[in-house]
This record gives C-alpha cells, sequence and structure tokens, in this order.
C-alpha cells in the first residue's frame, strides 16, 4: 500500500516498457488508467469492453490486453495485499487479437 492509499499495476509492452497505469483508490475502489501525455481517465473506458488497447510511446506500437483478464488480475491483486504496485504483460496488436 502506498503513502497515499493507492494500489497502482503498471500496463508493459513485450519490451517493458510502461504503456500506461491502472491506479485504485483503496479507500473508494474506484480505478483510474493514467496514459503518457493525458489525463488519468476512468477504466474501464468506454472503448475497453473487451480489450484495453494503448500505445506504448517507447516503442511507438499499439499494445491491448484482454480487459477482463486485467480486471481478475487487479482483483486478486487488491485481495492478496501484498504490494502496492503490481505489473500485466500486453501484447503487440499485430500479434492478432486472440
Amino acid at each position: 500500500m502506498t503513502d497515499k492509499g493507492l494500489r497502482t499495476m503498471d500496463l508493459v509492452c513485450p519490451e517493458g516498457h510502461i504503456a500506461g497505469q491502472l491506479i485504485q483508490d483503496i479507500e473508494h475502489k474506484a480505478i483510474g488508467i493514467q496514459v503518457p501525455d493525458r489525463a488519468r481517465e476512468e477504466w474501464p473506458r468506454g472503448g475497453d469492453k473487451m480489450y484495453t488497447l494503448l500505445t506504448c510511446h517507447c516503442c511507438n506500437r499499439r499494445v491491448y490486453g484482454s480487459t477482463d483478464a486485467i480486471q481478475e488480475r487487479a482483483t486478486w491483486q487488491s485481495e492478496i495485499n501484498s504490494e502496492s504496485q503490481c505489473r500485466y504483460s500486453l501484447r503487440y496488436l499485430e500479434d492478432g487479437l486472440t
């Protein structure tokens, strides 16, 4: 748990760059997504129903992950309360949506 009462999960591209970050307010359980050069938004966003799509600004490539799988990982992470930060690996969009 962080000093601010926030739990975070880095969303990383296959190269290990942070493409975005989920931020959960522990007290209110609200989850937001922070993407470089953009304001924090509520997550999942309107277009994130099946997949969460981001652009890795280091690779300049589109990456994605299953929104349900990311939510499961975020829920699991919040239930174990062991660490305030974790990572979720995304795939390149060119690898296909499966």
